[in-house]
């Protein structure tokens, strides 16, 4: 069996020696054996499972996911390491689509204050430059997947424990809906601008669509408000009734 030198599979890898020491201490890499002169001594597989890693933290997830999915790849079996990629990778999504949502909310916040007047004199506490950014509107969501070529599977992920909550939360939002107006594959809903209202809607939005795949949401604001479009398959439209409402009438409400 070839065996290679730090120095080697640092070439062959692109992955400096300094983190290949540091994936063997946190446990991404096992430690390497060592020849008779001390050296670490590396083959093969080590290559491909730092390839995997590395393929992996382009992904930007944590150490801790980093650290499972390696130890998934351990097992050689192509489907285990793809569930739990799939898990983490959909948790990262979201947690990525909320913080977008946050961050967009601030710049438009500091967007909207710069486009007043500025103070006279120099910079202060109060001025626009400097004020911090209290966000007065938010958007958005990501604008609506393309339908998938087969057919969508309707089906939801989520805990059976966790159903009721989550449509509890969905119920509290959506009782601040001003109007609903029909679309030909859902419903769009309109809602006041409310930064703490917006911001629940869109991770509330991430989180559906984690759970429930044949979802797709478009939030968006205008002059008139805040907008949220709600896209189902005809295969789901009365799951889209029961949590959405029906356009013209209120939200339900138990």
């Amino acid at each position: 069996m070839t065996t290679l030198r730090i120095s080697e599979v640092a070439q062959r890898t692109g992955v400096p020696a300094t983190t290949l020491r540091y994936y063997e201490k946190v446990g991404l890499l096992a430690g390497a054996p060592r020849t008779r002169n001390g050296y670490r001594a590396y083959d093969e597989r080590d290559l491909a499972r730092l390839r995997f890693i590395a393929r992996a933290k382009r992904l930007d997830l944590t150490l801790d996911d980093l650290r499972e999915l390696a130890e998934a790849w351990d097992s050689d079996q192509c489907a285990h390491v793809q569930r739990r990629m799939a898990r983490i990778v959909e948790a990262r999504r979201v947690e990525t689509q909320s913080r977008i949502a946050e961050l967009d909310a601030q710049l438009q916040a500091t967007t909207d204050r710069l486009a007043a007047a500025p103070a006279a004199g120099p910079c202060d506490d109060d001025c626009a430059c400097v004020a911090d950014a209290t966000p007065a509107v938010v958007s958005s969501a990501p604008p609506p997947r393309a339908a998938p070529a087969d057919e969508p599977v309707i089906e939801c992920t989520l805990d059976q424990g966790d159903v009721q909550g989550r449509v509890g939360e969905w119920r509290d939002a959506l009782a601040r809906a001003t109007e609903r107006v029909p679309l030909d594959d859902g419903v769009a809903l309109r809602f006041p601008h409310d930064i703490d209202l917006t911001a629940a809607l869109a991770r509330l939005c991430a989180a559906e669509h984690a759970c429930c795949s044949f979802f797709r949401f478009a939030l968006a604001i205008d002059s008139h408000g805040v907008r949220l479009e709600v896209h189902t398959p005809p295969e789901a439209r009365d799951v889209t009734a029961a949590v959405f409402g029906t356009p013209g009438e209120p939200a339900p409400t138990s």
